[in-house]
């Protein structure tokens, strides 16, 4: 009778999922997809009927917040940076917690007993499972065991075995460590090792749970104490500049003996790994006082989270396709695709490679772990903070105790917001009633300016305008050929920004129903915010100081190539390729060239060093470019190799329409060449100087890729843009009522820019 039962329900199970297709969302930034749709497809043998559509990209994350905002949720999603504990609150999340407690795939044991340590409690909320873990990420210093083997180093148990391992590493000439500076994460490893260790999971729980003190706790600021400690005396030098596969690279290349990772690293080099290079793993060092298990890992997943859609069948198939993904065969096929930890235990070691034994016998001695997504997922001014004060930190600025009380200060102000949302410190109420005097001004003086104008027109050219409108369209004709483009510019254009122009003025996470908070998210920006105030200062760097070098750089070369320089169209076609590659490929092409080792940048100005016996230029080895304090600086080469080539053609195109004639005038009145530039040359191209010039502007108040991907996606407040501060707020705080404000003032910033730059640059009317 109950086979005869299991086999309706088969029977009744397969005739709901008739034409059902899942939709799952993956993260392809770290293991791709590829994986993922082969299970799907394996998934769909086993029931028919079913389609599993798993698709991603590295920035599938952000399709994903639009949809929750939508409120048209996938069946599934594998994402990070979404706000998991509020749609957890809002009940838009399934508890996997009764299904856990049934059968695993192959229905010999209890599901939630199928994960390895930590795994699971990386996204538990009150006690109930929401995020079922697939792939397993484990911290380690990885190590060059040849190098060990060579000179007898032992792997350290304590931090001062570790420290006076790297004075012995140091001693055979070489640097022990190498850490990604352009990432904080992995700097703060050590700092993240170093506090459990000292406070345990009640501390560690404390500082996630913003308990008041325990950010200035001795065991906060010893651990903060350690990190800087090993940033500033055991590093390679330009580490601050460096990539995360710089860093890893540096290491497989011999730079250095160790270097910080996680259990991705051998899939990430997949490839770049020297051939017979014996890579080693080793858990991070303990204090001898410590209150932690020496065999704790800080580990991390990536979860899959079903979504509450309301419909029980598709909720179901989903979770039976998660329990299919993390059965043993399909674990045992993880690793084996990516050499890398599967959440599931039991996989036998015979599927890892050998670079990966040392890895996995760490996991699978640790008792304990720690998982580091709470720390992923602190509120906006502690998430700050961490970015803006680690860097400061490592770089000695402060000392470790004002490191705890500025990420103290930063709780503090997230419990005040909590508490009150509607709170506002006036921080900078000179700053903020200046640039709104200045706007009102500027519209005032333009409204005066347009009236002035239409006034003084003489009558005349009055007349002669009647009389030009002969070509005058009647309405319904031009109803007919401009309304078409006119509806389709006010859907996608005018009525989105009119949408968010309105929540700009509401408080909404894009969960929560939104709230009208007036002009508070104006106020908090202009009067009660410092990165703003930062941001729009590298803004005005932006829009100001690459202009500089661009302007005249195309404009000599425009017109060297309109007097016939020897190779002109050669010329052209070399500026004008970096247009063709777009933004975000050029940049990626910097950032390899900007790596303090091995970059093309550094690389060439030491061999210029060498060449001309300069010690000032041979010290450029390792210099970290990309360093927060030195970012800037070096975006001007990106913007003259990415900006000439465009300005170049315009200004070509406006000087081949001068009329030759009068540069012969010129010449047979004896001007040069350099007066024909500045007498004809320059006033014929007025026009299009004013548009390089607005273009510029605008750019330079829009900057954001450069930005946001040379930081890593984590820009500090020294390196913030108004580009990349919308963004954050947008879809890392996920407060849009605040990033649609930020999107309002950034519009009139750059109306205002255009404006001026088109006043002061405007040639002045003729007097009648």
């Amino acid at each position: 009778m109950r086979t005869l039962a299991a086999i309706l329900l088969a029977l009744l199970t397969a005739r709901l999922a008739s034409a059902v297709e899942l939709d799952i969302p993956v993260f392809a930034g770290g293991y791709g997809t590829d994986f993922y749709a082969r299970s799907a497809r394996e998934f769909e043998r086993l029931r028919p009927g079913v389609q599993v559509h798993v698709y991603g990209d590295p920035r599938v994350q952000d399709q994903v917040r639009v949809r929750v905002i939508d409120g048209h949720y996938p069946d599934a999603a594998c994402v990070v940076y979404v706000l998991w504990p509020e749609l957890i609150q809002a009940g838009k999340v399934k508890d996997l917690t009764p299904f856990l407690s049934g059968p695993n795939w192959e229905g010999d044991g209890r599901w939630g007993d199928t994960f390895l340590p930590g795994a699971l409690e990386n996204w538990q909320v009150g006690g109930r499972t929401y995020g079922l873990p697939v792939s397993y990420s484990c911290w380690t210093l990885f190590y060059n065991k040849g190098l060990f083997r060579a000179h007898g180093w032992t792997v350290p148990r304590t931090w001062d075995e570790f420290f006076v391992l790297c004075d012995r590493i140091r001693t055979a000439g070489l640097a022990p460590l190498s850490v990604p500076g352009t990432f904080w994460l992995y700097a703060d490893a050590f700092f993240r090792s170093a506090y459990f260790d000292l406070a345990g999971s009640a501390g560690w729980d404390a500082a996630n749970n913003l308990v008041p003190g325990a950010r200035q706790s001795p065991a906060y600021v010893r651990a903060a104490g350690l990190e800087q400690r090993v940033l500033q005396q055991v590093t390679l030098r330009g580490w601050e500049g460096e990539s995360h596969t710089g860093a890893e690279l540096s290491f497989l290349q011999g730079r250095v003996a160790m270097t910080v990772s996680g259990s991705w690293l051998t899939n990430e080099m997949a490839g770049k790994i020297p051939a017979g290079f014996d890579l080693g793993a080793m858990n991070f060092p303990v204090f001898p006082d410590g209150v932690a298990d020496p065999s704790t890992i800080q580990m991390s997943t990536d979860s899959f989270f079903v979504f509450a859609t309301g419909d029980p069948v598709r909720e179901r198939l989903t979770i039976d396709f998660l329990r299919f993904l993390t059965s043993r065969a399909q674990a045992a096929a993880f690793v084996r695709t990516f050499d890398s930890p599967s959440a599931v235990r039991g996989v036998a070691l015979s599927n890892y490679s050998p670079r990966m034994q040392d890895t996995v016998e760490i996991i699978a001695g640790a008792r304990t772990a720690f998982p580091m997504r709470q720390l992923m997922l602190q509120p906006p001014h502690v998430r700050q903070a961490i970015v803006d004060e680690s860097g400061r930190l490592t770089h000695g600025e402060i000392t470790p105790a004002e490191f705890g009380r500025r990420l103290e200060m930063a709780a503090a102000a997230d419990r005040q917001q909590a508490a009150d949302p509607t709170y506002l410190e006036y921080m900078h109420p000179v700053a903020g009633t200046l640039l709104l005097a200045g706007l009102a001004g500027l519209a005032g003086f333009s409204g005066w300016a347009a009236v002035a104008r239409r006034r003084t027109a003489g009558a005349g050219r009055a007349a002669f305008v009647r009389r030009a409108q002969f070509a005058r369209l009647r309405p319904g004709m031009a109803a007919a050929f401009v309304g078409p483009a006119l509806l389709v510019y006010a859907a996608l254009v005018v009525g989105p920004g009119l949408t968010a122009f309105g929540w700009a003025f509401t408080r909404w996470n894009g969960i929560a129903p939104r709230t009208w908070v007036g002009l508070f998210n104006f106020k908090y920006l202009l009067f009660g915010n410092d990165v703003f105030w930062l941001a729009l200062r590298h803004n005005l760097f932006l829009m100001v100081v690459p202009a500089l070098f661009v302007v005249p750089i195309a404009l000599l070369c425009a017109t060297l190539v309109h007097r016939g320089v020897w190779g002109g169209k050669v010329f052209r076609a070399v500026f004008l390729f970096p247009n063709l590659l777009g933004g975000i490929a050029a940049t990626l092409i910097w950032m390899s060239a900007y790596e303090p080792h091995g970059g093309l940048v550094n690389a060439g100005i030491t061999a210029l060093g060498r060449l001309l016996h300069n010690g000032y230029l041979s010290g450029f080895d390792g210099f970290p470019w990309l360093a927060s304090q030195h970012l800037y600086t070096a975006l001007i080469p990106i913007y003259i190799w990415m900006a000439c080539g465009f300005n170049l053609i315009l200004y070509l195109a406006a000087m081949e329409g001068i009329d030759p004639q009068l540069y012969e005038a010129a010449a047979l009145d004896g001007a040069s060449a350099w007066r024909q530039f500045f007498l004809i040359t320059l006033p014929s191209i007025r026009e299009v100087l004013v548009i390089s010039a607005v273009f510029l502007v605008i750019s330079g108040l829009n900057a954001f890729e450069m930005i946001w991907l040379l930081t890593s996606q984590f820009p500090d407040s020294s390196t913030h843009t108004m580009g990349t501060l919308l963004v954050s707020a947008m879809f890392q705080d996920m407060d849009i009522g605040r990033a649609t404000a930020l999107a309002v003032i950034l519009f009139v910033l750059v109306g205002a820019g255009s404006a001026i730059v088109l006043r002061l640059m405007r040639p002045e009317e003729a007097e009648s």
